[in-house]
């Protein structure tokens, strides 16, 4: 499952997130995100992304949803 802030009015689009925590569970993982709009730049306040391999371990990714 994938839980992304600020994105209520881009519900079935595809959107760039920035992932900012992953939570493994008994029925599998979830990805908690930021949707940060076309043109501005994450918070500097917020941690710097990550980019791994799909199916990696529990590190923050850069991923399409």
């Amino acid at each position: 499952m994938v839980v992304v802030d600020n994105a209520r009015k881009m519900i079935s689009k595809t959107i760039d997130i920035v992932v900012t925590s992953v939570l493994q569970t008994t029925a599998g993982k979830m990805i908690f995100g930021r949707y940060i709009e076309q043109g501005m730049t994450p918070q500097a306040s917020a941690p710097a992304p990550q980019v791994a391999a799909a199916g990696s371990s529990s590190t923050p990714q850069t991923r399409q949803t």
